[in-house]
């Protein structure tokens, strides 16, 4: 199990847990971003947002945010 900003350009894997304040777990709920979801890291670069794709959605999340996000691969 790994944290989300760990993971490598086109590595992917399944979310098992989000440890995060209830406001910005609403709001990482409302995009789709929830336990059990598949979710692929499009782009990891140095001082960019993580770019990743959840089901269908393409989306960038900030890396303090994708921390607090653990993922199986």
């Amino acid at each position: 199990m790994k944290s989300l900003n760990q993971l490598k350009s086109g590595d992917s894997g399944e979310i098992v847990k989000i440890s995060c304040p209830h406001t910005l777990l609403f709001r990482m709920n409302a995009l789709g971003i929830r336990m059990g979801q598949k979710v692929e890291v499009l782009r990891n670069g140095w001082f960019r947002p993580l770019h990743i794709c959840v089901s269908t959605t393409e989306m960038f999340i900030r890396k303090k945010d994708a921390k607090n996000i653990w993922v199986d691969i």
